[in-house]
């Protein structure tokens, strides 16, 4: 590595050596770092004491520093980001998925409650989460394909609901509301939570919550109107500053009960119904000619559903070889649907002067799970060892509809020509997956020393199902296809003393192809999209170590991973020597890094905590090509925040600083490398009185102009071709600049 390369490096280690430090000399009065998670062993475990890297966001950090959307949910998680969806064909402003280690979309699993939410596809999204029920989110970094499913290959979003008891904490009168308010100046939303909890009886308690949000086009103060780097086509309709006007309303009702008919039963029932509204009229191609129609109007709709049935049960029944027993089943559709209308009319000099069109294009993708998990827990001693057996079934069937229509109708003529699937194709499909999981947590030494190996026997199968309009490739006709993979893993923690600790961790990951990976299929006049049943799961295997200490006035980890992929899926790649395009198994990856984190309570009233991440990666797009830098590593990065607090006047706060160092390798010398930044953000609570809660912040205090996910995996050129210039401006990947929050919140 050049020392170009490595002067990040060093940068980092030079920072959590200091924050170590610090914490080493000065810790000697209270506990920190003692977030519970549930993800890194399906048991609830303090987040320092498991082999695993576990980011865990609480419900008081989100409401403190004013968290809207999931890209604010890891504002301040160096390593994890999400990005901005600005593109000409989503003009919705969506929200992708998340990116842990260099992974991104369908290879990071994302859960509410254990249930799995819509995979993306490459015209999708899987912004389908609302936060204002949201308990926890926890991010697990590397492979959680053991524990929880094939699709957790790179990392495990896990997001957790409140119960009713986190909103009655025991008050005498046995019940509880909350109303909530917030404004954020960035998309000028409006967000409004109304949310009660109730005991009912002895044995049974209630929450309901409705939440209703309003938004607007977001405002970039940073962009510029001219273009920037790319400049502003002359041919594009507005400003390279300015978005597509649209407006969005979203809904959200979520309900749970929970009954404890005994002690060593508790049965819960939960419903949530996310329903989210976006149109938007896009206007940057507005008043242009193309193949003798001039664009006119063109409202654009999209509408996103999800919904959740879950029914549980956990059961002590304190046997002398099973301890513990959790079961739950759960229903979840969800779907996108998009139906768009343009209105041209016919230009002069041509054939269709005179006349009017509309054609208007519907695109409704859906995936329907029907998902079982049972969970077995036994706890034994053999000799000196105790053991946490946790075994049990995770399996569901996923059906997956996609259907594309497109309808010309001549206003002039009265005549309608109707097109199933143009465009683009893929075969419906089910999925089954059975899959058989067992850990052993075994703890030696007194409880100094914790080896935890585990395994899953994954099972899949998916069997395409014809629907209209998809024409079936003579060369690759869609074909069922079956899988069985054991994923190993096995981590490791010893506690050198009370206070520091290492830990090791290796495991493994697989991730199938999706239905749109092995089944798409369109023959076109130029060029045909050919189906590929053939394609390998995608793999990983992960190496991660680290060191750790918990003091009484602060805590801090620090830890490196080497991973390495194989066997990455690519879509829509040209076969040689034809026309015609596939996804192949095409590039491998190896990727390694460094990742720390600390806090320290330096009196009553400051604490202050840090984090960063550093990436360094390569690929290699097939076999026998050179190897070229992998473009999602993210450079150096970090927080530093200190939280303050003036408990005579009920305020408190927090001033946060993020950084990050400039992109210096990319896979081709053609992309665009954003520079370095530095932000500064500020969070106010005030509590006038009991049961009021005041907040207000200022994010990008600075107005600093920056691009944060371009250095990520989404790759945009130093010179683009003029219809992406025009459809998707770089300006457009700015990251917001100066914006203001507040919130009211007031319990009952």
């Amino acid at each position: 590595m050049s020392r170009k390369g490595l002067a990040p490096f060093g940068a980092s280690v030079s920072l959590v050596a200091m924050l170590v430090g610090a914490a080493g000399a000065l810790a000697q009065e209270a506990s920190g770092g003692d977030e519970i998670t549930v993800t890194a062993t399906r048991e609830e475990r303090q987040r320092l004491d498991v082999p695993a890297t576990v980011d865990v966001i609480s419900r008081r950090q989100m409401e403190e520093r004013q968290v809207r959307d999931i890209q604010d949910v890891v504002r301040y998680t160096p390593g994890v980001s999400v990005e901005r969806v600005t593109s000409g064909v989503d003009p919705w402003k969506n929200l992708g998925g998340f990116t842990v280690r260099g992974m991104t979309g369908n290879r990071v699993a994302i859960t509410v409650d254990g249930a799995r939410t819509i995979e993306r596809i490459s015209d999708g999204t899987r912004d389908l989460i609302d936060l204002p029920y949201m308990r926890s989110v926890e991010i697990m970094r590397g492979p959680a394909s053991v524990l929880w499913g094939a699709d957790a290959l790179g990392g495990l979003v896990a997001f957790r609901t409140l119960d009713p008891q986190d909103l009655i904490r025991g008050n005498p009168r046995g019940w509880a509301v909350r109303l909530h308010t917030s404004f954020d100046s960035f998309d000028r939303s409006i967000a409004k939570t109304g949310m009660a909890g109730v005991q009912v009886t002895p044995v049974l308690q209630a929450l309901v919550s409705l939440s209703h949000t309003t938004a607007l086009q977001p405002t970039f103060s940073t962009a510029r109107a001219d273009g920037g780097l790319w400049g502003c086509p002359a041919i594009r309709s507005i400003p390279c500053n300015i978005t597509d006007p649209f407006r969005s309303h979203r809904w959200n009702g979520f309900g749970k009960l929970v009954w404890t008919p005994l002690d060593d039963h508790e049965f819960r029932l939960a419903y949530e119904h996310y329903t989210k509204t976006t149109t938007t009229h896009q206007m940057w191609d507005f008043g242009l000619t193309s193949a003798g129609w001039v664009n006119g109007t063109y409202p654009r709709v999209q509408d996103l559903q999800r919904q959740r049935l879950t029914f549980s049960h956990a059961w002590t029944p304190g046997w002398g070889w099973i301890d513990a027993v959790r079961w739950n089943l759960t229903w979840s559709p969800q779907r996108r649907d998009l139906d768009s209308t343009r209105t041209q009319t016919g230009a002069t000099g041509t054939a269709n002067a005179g006349q009017t069109r509309t054609v208007r294009d519907i695109l409704n993708y859906s995936e329907t799970f029907y998902q079982g998990d049972v969970q077995f827990t036994s706890r034994f001693n053999l000799g000196p060892s105790v053991h946490t057996l946790t075994y049990g079934f995770q399996g569901d069937i996923a059906r997956t509809d996609y259907f594309r229509q497109s309808t010309t109708t001549n206003l002039t003529t009265n005549v309608s020509t109707t097109t199933i699937a143009s465009g683009f194709n893929f075969a419906n499909a089910t999925t089954l997956r059975a899959d058989f999981y067992l850990q052993d947590e075994i703890k030696l030494l007194d409880g100094r020393w914790t080896v935890t190996p585990g395994g899953r026997l994954a099972n899949y199968r998916i069997t395409p199902r014809i629907g209209a309009g998809y024409v079936v490739s003579p060369v690759a006709p869609p074909r069922e296809l079956n899988s069985s993979r054991f994923i190993p893993q096995v981590g490791t923690i010893f506690k050198l003393t009370d206070v520091y600790a290492v830990y090791a961790r290796y495991a493994e990951g697989f991730k199938m192809p999706t239905a749109q990976q092995l089944y798409m299929s369109l023959p076109g006049t130029t060029f045909n999209l050919i189906p590929n049943p053939d394609l390998k799961p995608e793999s990983s295997r992960t190496w991660e170590a680290g060191f750790r200490g918990r003091f009484e006035r602060g805590w801090f980890s620090l830890g490196v991973f080497h991973s390495s992929y194989k066997d990455f899926i690519a879509s829509l790649q040209q076969v040689p020597g034809t026309n015609n395009f596939t996804s192949l198994n095409l590039s491998s990856v190896v990727l390694w890094g460094i990742e720390g984190s600390a806090e320290y309570r330096l009196n009553d009233d400051l604490i202050l905590n840090a984090g960063f991440s550093y990436q360094f990666g390569n690929q290699r797009a097939t076999p026998t090509s050179a190897v070229t830098a992998f473009d999602a590593a993210s450079p150096f990065n970090g927080v530093i925040g200190l939280r303050w607090f003036k408990r005579a006047w009920n305020l408190d706060g927090e001033i946060l600083a993020r950084f990050s160092a400039p992109v210096s390798r990319a896979s081709a010398a053609t992309l665009y490398k954003p520079g370095g930044w530095f932000t500064l953000d500020t969070f106010v609570n005030w509590k006038p009185r009991e049961n009021v809660t005041l907040r207000a912040g200022v994010q990008n205090i600075l107005d600093a102009r920056y691009f944060q996910n371009l250095g990520t995996g989404t790759t945009y050129a130093i010179v683009p071709t003029t219809a992406v210039a025009q459809q998707n401006p770089l300006e457009l990947q700015v990251a917001p600049g100066r914006t203001f929050k507040t919130s009211l919140t007031i319990d009952f």
